[in-house]
């Protein structure tokens, strides 16, 4: 296995490693949002708002 690293540069070939995911990565999530089915942006759902609740109960 150490001659294969021999022949090409480690750092290279790391750094086309991770250009490469992070494009493949991409490209995945900008297909998803192009459907319509796994929109995440545009499903329709309103985001949910959390109420927020005073500490002490008011007294009256």
């Amino acid at each position: 296995m150490y001659k294969i690293w021999l022949i090409f540069n480690p750092s290279t070939i790391l750094l086309a490693l991770f250009g490469f995911l992070i494009v493949l990565a991409l490209a995945i999530h900008l297909i998803l949002l192009s459907t319509t089915d796994f929109n995440w942006l545009e499903d329709g759902i309103p985001a949910v708002e959390t109420a927020t609740a005073p500490a002490v109960p008011q007294q009256m």
